[in-house]
């Protein structure tokens, strides 16, 4: 079977008609699962009584399940429990109203969430202790010393691991077809239904994927590069 070019070129513009959707879909999910993973990995790093072992126990949890069964679940849940629980807030909202593509933000969020918690407690414990007596000792709060002096020092470090876990979460986009979200994947292969040109269709994908990716790649290391720069300046001084 020979491979067409011109099947090709179709379903790479397709494919890069819905690039926006996946694009958006990363960086909501990659801005959330940050935000929040920060947090999480402040309270495992203080070790806050309770909170900090259930969060311990669900993201252990959590990390032993494959990406695409918990997305599978959270569809079926949602699918199941919607209405009910939109009856209860006397909502006359469906399930039928609400898009699915709010259940791939929420399973990208958590999927991201697991891998940047470990990321940052990890860069977290890099930073010498006496830092954090350092901001105690000129009266700063907890919360100032951290703003101030131990993030700062945290980012550099953990930044070669978050543009590893950014990649990943990228990747794992495609999954999200399987609830019906028409992203890049899925968007390349609508073609293929006429044509049957699947083996072109699963190319394009790979071409825009890896020029996505590298593109983001360059960028994030020239990000890298300025950060360390920065880094080893202040060290100086």
């Amino acid at each position: 079977m020979e491979i067409s070019f011109s099947d090709f070129i179709t379903c790479l513009f397709s494919g890069l008609s819905y690039l926006p959707v996946t694009i958006k879909m990363a960086v909501v999910s990659i801005i959330i699962a940050t935000v929040l993973s920060i947090f999480v990995a402040i309270i495992q790093y203080y070790k806050v009584p309770v909170i900090s072992q259930i969060l311990t126990i669900v993201v252990t949890v959590y990390q032993g399940i494959p990406f695409i069964v918990s997305i599978l679940i959270y569809q079926l849940l949602f699918l199941i429990y919607f209405n009910d629980v939109a009856a209860f807030f006397h909502s006359s909202l469906t399930v039928n109203d609400v898009s699915s593509i709010y259940i791939g933000y929420f399973a990208m969020t958590l999927g991201a969430m697991t891998g940047l918690i470990e990321c940052f407690r990890g860069a977290l414990k890099s930073v010498p202790k006496i830092q954090f007596e350092a901001a105690a000792s000129v009266g700063m709060t907890t919360w100032q010393g951290l703003r101030r002096i131990i993030l700062p020092q945290m980012f550099p470090v953990a930044f070669p691991s978050y543009m590893s876990n950014i990649i990943s979460i990228i990747k794992g986009i495609p999954l999200l077809s399987a609830i019906g979200i028409l992203e890049v994947m899925q968007g390349s292969l609508i073609p293929c239904a006429v044509n049957y040109s699947y083996i072109e269709g699963y190319i394009a994908v790979a071409v825009i994927y890896l020029v996505f990716i590298g593109v983001l790649t360059i960028v994030l290391e020239i990000i890298e590069k300025k950060v360390f720069v920065h880094q080893q300046t202040a060290g100086s001084l």
